[in-house]
């Protein structure tokens, strides 16, 4: 009996340590999931979520240094301004596919519609913290004002969001387990696809230009260097290249993180599309200024004067003398670094137009407050961890086979 009661001990402790071990297994690799970057999207998100409090629980002035002579500020100029222009790439990238035939480009047209739809959707969330009363977002279906641009802007992102959100259904759709359902569907999807990217081609270029003409009613308190009448045209030429620059940032990111096969030629392809544009609005900007006799503030000791040149450098001088070099054009590091530069001199060009040409003649000094960064990283960074998630789950880009290990551990015989 003594020797049973032992035996049953030993056993019950055996057990015990058994779970224990297994628990500190759990413990130990639930913390090794927590990384330096989660941490920091974890802090993004919290500091975002306290944000949305502030701006729809304690108001407008609790979440913003926003004032009437400086209506518009970060939300605007970063959030609405440069989230739709660096969405450019998808309408752009699928009307060279499916319009004009450029089948070169269709391996990276899933990724460039992604980005365009997330891009938007980011917008969407920027508008609801802009609009003063954000519930009342849904009024421009219902109530129609003709002569506001703000409608034609706000119909157009509706609409082509939802032209996005069809054409990358089938990304989604293809996972459907049941096969006549995903069958029909995609049957369906197929037989309007040239309608949906005509139909995105226009809404698109609408309103990339359109939202320049939101500041053609600010005449007389935007500063020359930005103030002109073809600013929609300034919008739409910008925006292009931008988006295009955009998509092999994001290409570039997914051949070496995220185990994805694309042939990198296509990136030099890319790139010898966006340097002409950068070009063609050099020179239609170049040409601006001197027609309306702008040049003269060009040389002005002033904070305004160093930031447009800081986004001529950015946007148009340093990314042309880049993409001229063979070397670059083949690399796909330095065509990624050059990419980076365009999408900075294009954020600082809509940065430039929405803040620093307006608060020179407001009398007032804008300086964003925390909470309006915290809440428009938080929707970027929502955009991004969203897309990573897509390309890993979905059929966004070919994926490169697992490797093989040439020596695999063996299993300890059992005694």
């Amino acid at each position: 009996m003594t020797t049973l009661r032992k035996t049953a001990t030993s056993g019950t402790t055996t057990g015990m340590t058994a779970a224990r071990v297994t628990a500190l297994e759990k413990t130990a690799a639930a913390f090794s999931k927590i990384s330096f970057w989660r941490t920091v999207v974890a802090m993004i998100f919290a500091a975002g979520l306290y944000s949305m409090y502030a701006r729809f629980a304690l108001g407008f002035q609790a979440a913003t240094n926003l004032t009437d002579p400086q209506p518009w500020g970060l939300w605007v100029g970063l959030g609405t301004l440069c989230g739709v222009g660096l969405s450019a790439g998808g309408f752009a990238i699928a009307t060279a596919v499916y319009i004009l035939g450029q089948e070169r480009y269709r391996p990276i047209l899933r990724t460039s519609v992604l980005i365009s739809f997330l891009g938007y959707c980011t917008v969407c969330v920027g508008m609801l913290y802009e609009l003063g009363i954000p519930w009342r977002i849904w009024h421009p279906i219902v109530m129609w004002n003709r002569h506001s641009v703000l409608f034609e802007v706000s119909w157009c992102v509706m609409l082509y969001t939802t032209v996005l959100a069809l054409e990358f259904s089938p990304a989604l759709v293809e996972k459907i387990p049941w096969t006549r359902a995903r069958e029909l569907y995609l049957r369906w999807h197929h037989s309007i696809l040239i309608a949906l990217v005509l139909a995105g081609t226009l809404l698109s270029s609408m309103h990339q230009s359109f939202l320049g003409g939101l500041y053609l009613i600010t005449k007389g308190k935007l500063d020359p260097l930005w103030y002109t009448p073809y600013l929609t045209t300034m919008f739409y030429l910008s925006a292009i290249p931008a988006g295009l620059a955009v998509t092999m940032m994001a290409i570039y990111l997914c051949v070496r993180s995220l185990n994805a096969r694309v042939d990198m030629n296509i990136l030099s392809d890319v790139s010898r599309v966006i340097a002409p544009l950068l070009a063609i609005y050099g020179v239609f900007r170049a040409v601006d200024l001197i027609s309306r006799d702008a040049t003269q503030y060009l040389w002005m000791w002033r904070e305004a004067t160093l930031l447009f040149w800081l986004e001529i450098a950015l946007l148009v001088v340093v990314p042309l003398v880049l993409l001229n070099l063979q070397k670059v054009r083949n690399t796909p590091l330095y065509l990624y670094w050059t990419s980076a530069v365009i999408v900075a001199g294009f954020m600082t060009n809509r940065l430039n137009v929405s803040i620093t040409a307006l608060q020179a003649n407001s009398a007032v000094y804008y300086v964003p407050k925390w909470t309006e960064f915290a809440a428009t990283l938080a929707t970027i960074v929502a955009a991004i961890v969203a897309f990573r998630y897509a390309v890993i789950y979905l059929d966004i880009l070919p994926k490169n086979p697992p490797r093989e290990r040439w020596m695999v551990p063996s299993t300890p015989a059992q005694a």
